[in-house]
């Protein structure tokens, strides 16, 4: 500043002429006892005016020197009132310590802050600082609900539960006293919480405070004498707040351009303000001129009170959205407005670092991302993770599908209903009794059984954590139940009739009667019954098939497309391969699935019941036609030792045959209930014979199918 004011100004002009002005620096050691020696010395020499170092300390006894010398002193780094009390030709930049807060308690109540809460480490600056919120807050009419005194340079530990204190009262206002403001803003971090603001007395503007925490910075507060944003001009050199810190920067290469330095630079600006005004070095006639006159300078437009400390308040200063800092407070000099409230860590996150604005979406104050098109989009993850993705194709079977499985069944259970009717409605004729109207029954029942199973087969769900997974994973082993209980049902019985003719034809050709009831046969229903419970019941134990979801694509983590199955742990269910290949097409599975399960079941009964509802229709089902058709297909018996010759064509040759032995007799159309032909003479060899209509079944006992 001098050397600019010597170069560019011509020094102080006076009207006398104009003068350089001299610099005469001094290195104080940072030492009172040192400090006192240099005010001694300075004070026996031609200097006019004295310029304190930094702090309050140092400064006290060079302004006790200067004062029993009547010197005038400029102090650009002192802030305690005791400085300056009775010393009238001291004067101080530095507002008092109990007005730093002043401009930022009152710039915020009037944005709407209504509470406040102070933490300050114990330290003599920080405490005089935060001490001074009590009076502020009442003034401005508001509440402190807590104030906090830490060790000195806290770290983050004790900063956290102080952190966690503050974020149960949820204060709308911040203002923390310490020197390092980076283990606080990793504590409220940590704790995830923030104020609406933020307020720090010192950090604020530092580039190694944004180098620390980065875009956390964005909306935090400091309170300062000064900042390059300020909007002022210094009336001597015409630069602005920010010309000079420019300035700085290439003669020091320093990345920070502090308040001191621009105090230390004010007080040049105000003694040559002050020199030239007055046209005198007269002490009296400075301090007078000084304490009566406001002084616009690159630091503030700068005025004194009656104590020598400067009357212009600190500044609210803030960073913006894009890191940059401004001065926010009072109105008169910022240079941008309070940015309040802050918002919270997750909305901050979610507006800097998501993708939720990129993907179409809008950042709520929770930190959640709102989806403009939500049909086709949904919302996911908080803060910096919150992003709106695609909506998950689960692939769930279409209802168009389900309807033609439900359909499917309906089929069955429609044609079995009938078979069931058509079976009672022809229970007493022949060719239904020949073909054993129970297990026929029993047929239809476990078709019914095994195609009940395409209705739980279109059941599904989402995600395990579904509130009706229960139910999907009942509706999973229901599968395997439904159709193999059916299946065992259906096929047993076919099983259980054809066991019934084989025991028939055996004591057929053993010329043996024998009666077969029901129960004779029943135990092969039994027996394969037995054997499939058992191995549902083990497949339902040791590891049950249950609802799974298999994530076919996904967005960081995000799941956009998937696909449900019925799937178990250990147990290996063979398919169908073309089934295999399709699975994770579920409606193509799906449909393979209920087609082979209807096909299974439709077939069947239509195998067993369609020839035999053709007959009776056609009336081919009379015991004339029968014996017709059987004697028509069935060659000569052997059994029938003395008949020479049965004519293949007709009953008649049967008939001609036996006529030729008179013992023979053949029961004419209605003559036997059961079918087959009596007779009680005497044969050659004296025994009852009886030959069946097909010829092929000749017994010395009566023979009887129940």
């Amino acid at each position: 500043m001098v050397d600019y004011i010597n170069r560019f100004k011509c020094g102080i002009n006076l009207s006398t002429g104009n003068y350089a002005i001299e610099l005469r620096s001094y290195d104080d050691q940072s030492d009172v006892q040192w400090t006192e020696v240099i005010a001694q010395k300075l004070a026996a020499s031609d200097v006019d005016i004295f310029l304190g170092g930094y702090s309050s300390t140092l400064t006290k006894p060079l302004a006790e020197v200067a004062h029993e010398n009547a010197k005038l002193l400029l102090a650009p780094g002192a802030a305690s009132t005791p400085v300056f009390d009775g010393k009238d030709k001291v004067f101080g930049t530095f507002p008092p310590t109990n007005k730093y807060l002043a401009q930022a308690v009152e710039g915020l109540a009037k944005v709407g802050a209504k509470t406040i809460a102070t933490v300050w480490e114990d330290a003599a600056f920080t405490r005089g600082v935060c001490a001074a919120a009590p009076d502020l807050a009442e003034t401005n009419q508001l509440e402190l609900t807590s104030a906090q005194e830490v060790i000195k340079t806290p770290n983050i530990t004790v900063l956290e539960m102080v952190a966690q204190k503050l974020a149960q009262e949820d204060p709308d206002v911040v203002v923390t006293c310490v020197y390092d403001c980076v283990p606080w803003m990793k504590a409220m971090r940590n704790v995830n919480w923030s104020p609406k603001a933020q307020v720090f007395t010192v950090c604020v503007g530092l580039h190694d405070f944004t180098t620390e925490v980065g875009t956390d910075a964005d909306y935090i507060m400091g309170v300062t004498p000064w900042d390059s944003s300020l909007n002022i001009q210094d009336s001597v050199t015409g630069l602005s707040a920010k010309d000079f810190a420019d300035m700085f920067k290439t003669q020091t290469s320093e990345l920070d351009v502090t308040y001191h330095a621009a105090s230390a630079a004010s007080v040049i600006s105000i003694a040559v303000q002050a020199l030239e005004a007055s046209d005198t070095t007269d002490e009296v006639v400075l301090s007078q001129h000084i304490a009566a006159n406001n002084f616009k300078t690159i630091y503030g437009d700068i005025g004194f009170d009656s104590n020598g400390q400067s009357k212009s308040p600190s500044l609210l200063i803030q960073y913006d959205t894009s890191g940059i800092v401004q001065t926010v407070f009072p109105e008169e000099a910022s240079s941008g407005p309070i940015l309040y409230p802050m918002p919270s860590w997750d909305r901050r996150d979610c507006i800097r670092l998501s993708q939720c604005n990129t993907s179409g979406g809008t950042c709520t104050e929770e930190g959640k991302c709102v989806c403009q098109i939500s049909d086709k989009y949904h919302a996911v993850g908080s803060g910096e993770t919150a992003e709106c993705v695609p909506n998950e194709r689960l692939n769930f079977i279409s209802t168009s599908l389900l309807g033609v499985g439900y359909f499917l069944v309906s089929v069955v259970l429609v044609l079995a209903v009938g078979i069931l009717i058509w079976v009672y409605h022809h229970r007493k004729n022949a060719l239904v009794k020949v073909s054993q109207p129970l297990f026929l029954t029993l047929v239809v029942l476990g078709s019914v059984i095994s195609s009940l199973s395409i209705i739980p087969l279109g059941l599904e769900t989402e995600y395990r954590d579904s509130y009706d997974i229960n139910m999907i994973d009942a509706a999973c082993m229901a599968v395997p139940w439904l159709w193999g209980i059916g299946f065992a049902v259906t096929f047993s019985a076919l099983f259980a009739k054809v066991l019934r003719v084989k025991l028939l034809y055996t004591a057929a050709s053993k010329m043996k009667r024998r009666k077969i009831e029901t129960k004779d046969v029943l135990s092969i229903m039994v027996v394969v019954l037995v054997i499939e419970t058992s191995i549902l019941l083990s497949f339902q134990f040791v590891s049950p098939l249950k609802w799974e979801r298999e994530v076919l694509d996904d967005i960081n983590g995000i799941a956009i497309e998937s696909v449900g199955h019925c799937e178990s742990e250990s147990v290996l269910v063979l398919a169908v391969p073309v089934s295999a290949m399709v699975r994770d097409n579920t409606n193509v599975f799906y449909f393979m699935r209920a087609g082979a399960i209807f096909l299974q079941n439709f077939t069947v009964l239509c195998i067993i019941f369609g020839p035999k509802m053709y007959r009776i229709y056609k009336k081919e089902d009379s015991r004339a036609t029968i014996r017709r058709h059987l004697s028509s297909k069935r060659p000569q018996s052997s059994a029938l030792r003395d008949v020479n010759a049965v004519s293949k064509g007709s009953v008649a040759s049967i008939e001609e045959g036996m006529n030729l032995h008179p013992n023979v007799t053949i029961a004419r159309n209605g003559e036997s209930s059961d079918g087959f032909v009596e007779n009680d003479s005497q044969l050659r060899d004296s025994q009852t014979r009886r030959v069946c209509f097909d010829g092929s079944v000749i017994s010395n006992e009566n023979v009887t199918v129940q």
